[in-house]
């Protein structure tokens, strides 16, 4: 008996046509890709092979370097080739921009001298970018010492944005500055001498200058007295100078000052003119006014103080309440002055506060001025000019989000030399002239303080408002 096995015939059709297709299976092209949809950067290179992740056969494309030049959908053909078989693919991609503008600073920190500015020509010199265009942020302030800061923002055709900054310090070179020299300095023998009560002085950024005084007053003994004085700011920047102190045994008699009268009538014939109006400004110093009197002399307007303000405490002017009640019954167009001691933000916010539960709900025709003018004991307040000027920016903008008009006062010399932004200001000026010589925009003056007008015992200042 043959126990020899033999292959089924019956199977032998269907094993070679499996190991065929097998064959077929295994040797048919294919080509897979690293991702199914790519998001590729505008203008960056990218191979066309590199796409693919595992392929079979040899593969070709119809382009070496995929499109990148413009953002869209693209679609790029792949050729696949093995042995008898061959197919195309088509890898569908995205070309978007997403990369931000590059911006190139210069120089890190620009450095400038007290007032030296650096204007938008020069800060495109400070740097570059590489595409789209800029917006920038600053506010720097080249009258005070102090480092600012510069932020950039570049935005590119697609939205793509980035930032940069860069600091521009503005250097103290501007030494402290004297408000009183002293000269004429005189006091009683035996009298306690104290060099504050004769010299005033003040720095734009440090509110305590250093102060030096050479030489000695002997006041047990009548004589003149050399004093060699300097003043040294945080900068080290400095200023001196010389006085002679006298030590008198009594006052001599003192001359008579020349009093004279400017009659509100002659006032108005002197200065008359075309989009002017003509006021007084007053406070309790001139009693009870008759303002029925006061319009009828030609007055078309009043500022009167309404109190003063220390160490953040307020003090209601004794006369304020009837003067503003009567002017206004009168037909007088009002405003009103607050007279400032206040050293800091808080003290001046404390005051403000106060003055404007006083006026409560009460129409002012003109703005609310401020009056800070107690520059012969400024070393006192510790505080520097740039401080001071802060002050009058914590005003203006108080006195705006309650819904009325700020102004500042000074005289032309302070005005000049202690008050910054003087052409974005508004401003009461006083100056005893002919015409102001005052070289910056103002909408008051303050023309006289010997004025003269009925209804008014004693002077008064008088104003002309410009229109």
């Amino acid at each position: 008996m043959d126990n020899k096995k033999t292959f089924p015939k019956k199977l032998l059709i269907p094993v070679i046509a499996a190991v065929l297709i097998t064959v077929v299976i295994f040797s048919l092209p294919f080509v897979r890709f690293k991702e199914a949809r790519p998001v590729l950067e505008r203008g960056q290179e990218y191979k066309a092979l590199d796409m693919i992740s595992s392929y079979r056969g040899e593969v070709t494309s119809a382009q070496e370097v995929l499109k990148t030049d413009e953002i869209g959908d693209y679609t790029i053909t792949y050729h696949v080739k093995n042995l008898i078989f061959e197919k195309d693919v088509d890898l569908h991609y995205e070309v978007k921009d997403t990369t931000p503008p590059e911006i190139s600073i210069k120089e890190t920190m620009v450095v400038l001298d007290q007032g030296e500015e650096f204007g938008e020509e020069d800060l495109k010199k400070n740097f570059s970018i590489d595409e789209g265009t800029y917006e920038y942020d600053s506010n720097i302030d080249y009258e005070f010492p102090g480092i600012y800061k510069v932020d950039i923002r570049a935005i590119d055709d697609y939205g793509n944005s980035s930032s940069a900054s860069f600091n521009v310090v503005i250097q103290d070179v501007t030494p402290p500055m004297v408000l009183d020299h002293g000269h004429g300095a005189a006091l009683l023998k035996n009298e306690e001498f104290n060099i504050h009560n004769y010299i005033s002085y003040g720095d734009d950024s440090d509110g305590n200058v250093k102060l030096t005084v050479e030489g000695e007053v002997d006041t047990s003994k009548v004589g003149k007295y050399p004093l060699h004085i300097e003043l040294e700011d945080d900068a080290g920047n400095l200023t001196e100078w010389d006085i002679e102190v006298s030590v008198l045994s009594k006052w001599p008699k003192a001359e008579e000052a020349e009093d004279y009268d400017y009659l509100f009538a002659d006032f108005l014939k002197d200065y008359k003119g075309e989009k002017r109006s003509f006021g007084i400004d007053i406070s309790t110093w001139q009693g009870e006014p008759d303002f029925e009197a006061v319009k009828k002399a030609g007055c078309e307007f009043v500022i009167m103080r309404i109190g003063y303000s220390y160490n953040g405490s307020f003090k209601a002017d004794d006369q304020f309440e009837r003067n503003f009640e009567k002017a206004r019954e009168a037909g007088l167009k009002t405003g009103v002055y607050l007279f400032s001691y206040d050293k800091d933000e808080v003290e001046l916010a404390n005051a403000l506060g106060q003055c404007f539960e006083l006026i409560g709900d009460r129409k002012i025709d003109l703005p609310i001025i401020f009056d800070w003018e107690d520059f012969f004991d400024f070393q006192d307040y510790q505080i520097s000019f740039k401080q001071l000027n802060r002050l009058y920016d914590v005003f203006e903008q108080e006195v705006r989000l309650k819904g009325f008009e700020p102004m500042l006062y000074g005289s032309k010399y302070y005005l000049d030399n202690i008050w910054s932004k003087k052409d974005n200001r508004d401003v009461w000026l006083a100056q005893y002239a002919d015409w102001p010589s005052y070289q910056h925009p103002y909408r008051i003056w303050q023309v006289e303080d010997h004025g003269v007008i009925d209804g008014i015992d004693g002077h008064v200042d008088i104003n002309i408002m410009f229109e």
